[in-house]
């Protein structure tokens, strides 16, 4: 069974006297204990099928199905869970107090609401913050805290809308961790929005790109790039180089170093050959090969190319 199923979802709103589609026909299948990563422009519909997804809004069109039941139910809404770089608690509230609040709204007992809290300070290293006020906590540990929020019903299906955006790169390298210590700890499903592609690089199993209301692709990461990108490149830094020799053989000399454009299907172990055996010496080699931003990049200009 998928973890999510969307299936021909649209959904329009009515802006200054018109309507704007902010989903327009969208299919999607998440699986079960993935990771599974949604990239898209501010304005993309992103926020719009999440809150689909989380019984918020309701479709104009199209079905969407969490865990085997339609998403607005309220058995779904039990299990699953939702953190955003955006969550904000009342700022006089203990750690204590958020996750108590938080167990009742769950419907957990006393016993189960101390059982869930002492597992999570355990889990997430929340002893030193249940104490405290929300407003005294660092970045870092508000978002120890979210987590913990987001856990309490021990979700299957967790919805991460831009968890680190705003936050400084040593804090948001943290979350990223977290964030894969829970998934492979937890086995729970994670749908993640984000416009970071580095982000999404490093911690999607699959990946879908949504651009004005549309799904534009989706696959694996490396499938999904190889769609679009047939080569890669090295970098090389050498020692006793023959510019006339590397001519003849496609490299290019730029900024002192050399530049060979490989197609996928060559090793880089016949370049390497190449060069020593004509009594070159590698000092640096770097391989670089294409990003997901690039991707979304020649995407997105295409899709603009297409309208012009």
């Amino acid at each position: 069974m998928q973890a999510i199923e969307i299936v021909r979802v649209s959904k329009k709103f009515r802006q200054k006297g018109e309507y704007v589609h902010a989903l327009n026909d969208v299919s999607l299948d998440i699986k079960k204990g993935e990771i599974f990563g949604l990239l898209g422009p501010n304005g993309a519909g992103k926020t719009t099928l999440i809150n689909i997804i989380s019984g918020l809004l309701l479709p104009d069109s199209g079905t969407v199905k969490v865990l085997g039941m339609r998403a607005e139910e309220r058995k779904v809404l039990d299990r699953i869970n939702f953190i955003s770089s955006e969550g904000r608690f009342h700022w006089a509230l203990s750690g204590l107090d958020i996750l108590e609040f938080y167990g009742r709204v769950y419907g957990l007992s006393k016993g189960q609401r101390q059982e869930r809290i002492k597992e999570l300070a355990g889990f997430l290293g929340l002893d030193d913050i249940l104490s405290r006020k929300y407003g005294v906590l660092s970045t870092g540990e508000k978002m120890r805290l979210g987590f913990a929020k987001a856990l309490i019903n021990r979700p299957e299906v967790l919805v991460m809308d831009e968890p680190t955006l705003g936050l400084d790169p040593n804090i948001s390298i943290k979350v990223r961790k977290e964030i894969k210590r829970i998934n492979r700890e937890r086995k729970i499903t994670m749908l993640l929005t984000s416009h970071y592609m580095l982000e999404v690089e490093q911690l999607a199993d699959r990946v879908a790109f949504i651009n004005k209301g549309r799904i534009v692709d989706s696959g694996s990461i490396e499938s999904v790039k190889r769609k679009e990108f047939s080569t890669y490149r090295v970098i090389l830094q050498l020692k006793k180089a023959d510019s006339a020799f590397l001519k003849r053989n496609g490299f290019e000399t730029r900024d002192g170093k050399v530049h060979k454009t490989l197609s996928a299907g060559q090793d880089i172990s016949d370049v390497i050959a190449m060069l020593t055996g004509k009594g070159m010496r590698i000092t640096d080699i770097r391989i670089k090969k294409p990003t997901l931003e690039d991707y979304f990049v020649k995407v997105l200009g295409e899709e603009v190319e297409d309208e012009a």
